[in-house]
């Protein structure tokens, strides 16, 4: 049976949350102002920044982390990775995601390659809905970096499924 697994609280400064939502807001402004001169072009940025508009929506909540009978589910905006029980390791980790060298950076949705520290891990790869206060989870030769709301009760899941777990 599967089992849903409450992801952290998105944690984002006010001010950068207002920044990143009004990109597209000032995209959908433009390109009404451009409507008269450039209609071609106008509808194109209009189009763009309301696409945009729904994928900053959208994203956080499509985030999600489901345990399976054998595997942990990690499912993004544009995917979903499985990450079987057997050979993964589990933590719980201090550390916090650094600079993003691939992937999407919105507050609460943090998705791909990131620097990582100050851990025994410099590098993840990251599903989470904020930077700090998660679990490392490593399964396939990789890093995974997660933020469930209780990342102690998640550890104590994946040990009851015979996950190698440090605490």
């Amino acid at each position: 049976m599967n089992q849903a697994v409450t992801l952290a609280p998105a944690e984002a400064p006010l001010i950068l949350r207002l920044l990143v939502g009004s990109v597209p807001l000032v995209l959908v402004g433009v390109a009404m102002l451009a409507l008269r001169d450039a209609p071609a072009v106008g509808l194109l940025v209009g189009v763009l920044g309301l696409l945009l508009l729904g994928l900053f929506q959208l994203a956080p909540r499509r985030l999600a982390y489901t345990l399976t009978p054998d595997a942990l589910v990690v499912t993004r905006l544009l995917g979903r990775t499985v990450l079987p029980y057997a050979g993964m390791r589990a933590r719980r980790t201090a550390g916090h995601l650094g600079w993003r060298t691939l992937g999407t950076g919105l507050p609460g949705y943090l998705t791909g390659h990131f620097t990582f520290g100050p851990d025994f891990t410099n590098h993840v790869l990251a599903a989470s809905s904020r930077p700090d206060g998660g679990v490392i989870v490593e399964s396939g030769g990789r890093a995974y970096f997660l933020t469930p709301a209780d990342p102690e009760g998640l550890l104590r899941v994946l040990e009851r499924r015979g996950v190698q777990v440090a605490l």
